[in-house]
């Protein structure tokens, strides 16, 4: 059992998951699909991350990767546009949260991504009984994200430490428990209006498919899941690999 803290201590949350989801860059194999050549997901036209306003605070003080999102991080944003899109996106974040954008994947400083980034494309799913049993991911990034199509290659010790963190996260924070469990509630709904079930990279280290009527569990082979928008093509070519 974590003990129950008042404070995350982000230096050292950001110590124990550093692990990668897989040994080479997932990112080169998405970038060539994104009209710009970088990643999708460190790209704020199409992901802007979020930090806990506790995390901001520590972050504004260690380094000079992050700044709040201004919404003209895109070329060719007006100031209209950009001021419509941090209010729209605004109204749907949570008080402890803060819009953010980073100097981009070229200067990254590793040692100070934000959970958020760590974390991509995964959240912790939560069942209707309020258990905390692995990750599933974020569908909205079904056609861009090559891991989401690629499931297999997720590590052990990354799956690890994630689960790890969010139990840590929880315990300090019980109120993001309880988002997640809505926001899985969410997922379940959207999953079951187009009869699909929810894959589940299980925290016994196994692969689930989950009944959106009935929450049950059937175990798969991981690399039976579907794949989605160029990567299933991809993945018909007669030597995947080489384009990869």
């Amino acid at each position: 059992m974590i003990p129950t803290k008042t404070k995350i201590d982000y230096a050292s949350l950001y110590a124990d998951f550093t692990a990668p989801i897989h040994q080479f860059d997932c990112g080169k194999r998405c970038a060539p699909h994104n009209d710009n050549g970088i990643p999708f997901c460190c790209d704020t036209c199409h992901a802007v991350p979020t930090l806990y306003d506790t995390e901001w605070q520590y972050l504004q003080v260690s380094t000079d990767l992050w700044h709040e999102f201004r919404g003209d991080e895109c070329d060719g944003v007006t100031e209209d546009q950009a001021t419509e899109e941090r209010e729209r996106l605004g109204e749907e974040m949570p008080d402890n949260m803060i819009l953010a954008a980073c100097l981009g994947p070229a200067l990254c400083q590793r040692d100070y991504r934000g959970l958020t980034c760590r974390q991509f494309p995964f959240f912790p799913y939560i069942d209707s009984q309020g258990e905390f049993l692995g990750l599933s991911y974020y569908w909205d990034y079904e056609d861009t994200c090559w891991v989401i199509s690629n499931l297999e290659v997720v590590e052990t010790e990354y799956r690890q430490q994630f689960i790890e963190s969010f139990e840590h996260i929880f315990a300090v924070m019980p109120e993001e428990h309880e988002a997640y469990k809505v926001h899985s509630e969410v997922m379940r709904d959207k999953f079951n209006e187009a009869r699909r079930a929810i894959p589940l990279l299980h925290r016994n280290g196994h692969t689930y498919k989950i009944s959106t009527h009935n929450e049950r569990m059937r175990r798969v082979d991981v690399a039976s899941l579907p794949k989605y928008g160029p990567y299933k093509l991809e993945a018909k070519m007669p030597f995947p690999d080489e384009i990869r």
